[in-house]
């Protein structure tokens, strides 16, 4: 657990200076766009400098969001006193998950789910447990599929679900015993989804 810590403190640390670096980048980029729309007549190279800024642009944004992931990912292991926010948690897992399930030819998506359910567990539990899951619908589905996840409340509780595969093929799964156990350490139940297709995490609720 202090090694956790300890790590996440220097990651959000990397983090917010990689954000910054990201920033002046975007604020340079930006620039070099006003300067070049003012005085592009007679460049030759105009349309070719436009679409490298543009690129440019789009891969500052991307970076932008991985570092905010990264960083929500670096302060998980801490604990608070309200409960982790369970949509922010499955937000940044599944952000930091897309390029896994790609080698797989999957996709991950992240339905607009229920804002505000919390959790007694930490961020990195719910992250831990959602990954698991993960790892097993991974392991028995076949490449170009699609994998949807959903924070919902049910019964009042905070729920995370996971729409596909069927129920049964996710039982056979090599990670699902590992799932199970931590799942068992954790107080989080384990149901089938809606027609027996997928799962259902049921997170315990925060403390009074």
């Amino acid at each position: 657990m202090r090694d956790a810590l300890f790590m996440g403190r220097m990651t959000a640390s990397a983090t917010h200076e990689l954000q910054n670096i990201l920033a002046t980048i975007r604020e340079s980029s930006g620039l070099m766009d006003d300067l070049l729309a003012m005085g592009s007549e007679g460049f030759a190279h105009a349309e070719r400098f436009k679409k490298g800024l543009g690129v440019l642009a789009e891969q500052v944004e991307r970076g932008m969001i991985l570092t905010e992931q990264l960083n929500f990912c670096a302060h998980a292991p801490e604990k608070c006193p309200a409960g982790a926010d369970i949509n922010e948690a499955v937000r940044a897992l599944v952000g930091l998950s897309r390029r896994h399930a790609a080698r797989r030819r999957t996709t991950l998506v992240l339905a607009p789910g229920r804002s505000g359910l919390r959790t007694s567990l930490r961020a990195v539990e719910v992250m831990d447990a959602v990954g698991a899951v993960l790892e097993a619908a991974l392991d028995v589905l076949p490449m170009g599929t699609q994998l949807m996840l959903s924070v919902e409340e049910q019964g009042g509780l905070g729920v995370v679900r996971l729409d596909s595969p069927g129920f049964e093929a996710l039982r056979q799964a090599p990670a699902w015993s590992e799932l199970v156990a931590l799942a068992k350490a954790l107080g989080i139940g384990l149901t089938a989804g809606p027609a027996n297709m997928g799962v259902v995490l049921a997170l315990p609720r925060p403390a009074a």
